[in-house]
């Protein structure tokens, strides 16, 4: 009789195979990576957490010795941190934290910095504005502000139009939410230059798309040319390499879908509640601060969520 075929998950042994492919052939990393993705979307809780310690050590792999293969890397974190309960996670933080921060010492391009900024934003939407500030500022005293200052504040804007959204909504909460941000340690270093931030993410431009996309180009033309420290691919006499499949790509998600559809309406509820929690404070530093062309952007803004700010 012939054998039903059997669709269900894949056996701990394949599995277990399919995280020893990242090993041994540099060039499956891409379809390898989607695959991984899949196992922890769709039965993450069942899979992955019996073999976290394992694919948090492909993350740090591809993240500490690739320039080529370290986005790969930041997705596997990525969806992690969407799909699995942050209790899963919270005793691996910091130490994700600190291969993240080590590899950005040793050996920064753009395109890391833009995945940083990335999972960065995916960390404070899972964890909270306050969560966040605490784990950096684990690493080193107020660290939290070398990373503002480095990184969102010049870099926010150069993120890829797919995750300007989940950046801008991110960074609004980093604004409105800490205490050590909206009145402590950070408020007079930081609080009106990571608005400003903010705002030129919200208006940059088509023009400057296209920039940024040639710039990027360039940059992965210049990533691919050396690796970071060792390559992947130890077998010199088989190195298979991967075609993108134009009809397969990867869907776009909205993490927020209809709670959030506009960033901007969501800035302007925040710093509604903001400044109506502190008078005239807030609303005094933008009018001071920021120059004509953000004040009436912020107006527009909440014209467009029907809010007014005290």
């Amino acid at each position: 009789m012939k054998q039903d075929i059997d669709f269900g998950w894949p056996t701990a042994n394949l599995y277990d195979n399919h995280i020893r492919l990242y090993r041994r052939y540099s060039g499956t990393i891409p379809a390898l990576s989607r695959l991984l993705q899949a196992y922890i979307e769709k039965s993450g809780e069942t899979i992955v957490v019996e073999k976290l310690t394992i694919v948090l050590g492909v993350f740090q792999r591809l993240v500490s010795q690739s320039k080529i293969h370290d986005h790969e890397g930041f997705a596997i974190l990525n969806s992690l941190i969407i799909n699995l309960p942050s209790t899963c996670l919270n005793n691996y933080l910091k130490d994700i934290f600190i291969v993240i921060f080590t590899r950005l010492t040793r050996a920064k391009t753009q395109k890391l910095i833009r995945c940083i900024i990335v999972f960065f934003s995916h960390f404070i939407i899972k964890f909270g504005a306050n969560e966040f500030i605490t784990q950096v500022d684990s690493i080193q005293a107020n660290m939290f502000q070398m990373v503002v200052e480095s990184l969102f504040i010049p870099e926010l804007s150069k993120v890829d139009e797919n995750d300007k959204k989940l950046c801008a909504v991110a960074v609004t909460h980093l604004l409105c939410d800490p205490e050590q941000v909206t009145k402590g340690i950070y408020f007079n270093h930081l609080w009106l230059k990571l608005l400003k931030a903010l705002l030129a993410l919200f208006q940059s431009s088509n023009d400057l798309q296209i920039m940024s996309v040639a710039e990027r180009k360039k940059q992965a033309q210049d990533e691919a040319e050396e690796e970071l420290l060792v390559g992947l691919d130890d077998t010199p006499d088989y190195t298979p390499a991967f075609s993108h499949l134009a009809f397969a790509k990867k869907p776009r998600t909205d993490l927020f879908g209809s709670s959030i559809p506009d960033a901007r309406c969501h800035l302007a509820k925040c710093l509604q509640t903001l400044t109506s929690s502190h008078p005239n404070q807030f609303l005094n530093v933008m009018t001071n601060g920021l120059s004509t062309e953000h004040l009436l952007e912020i107006q527009k803004y909440c014209a467009l969520a029907n809010v007014t700010l005290t």
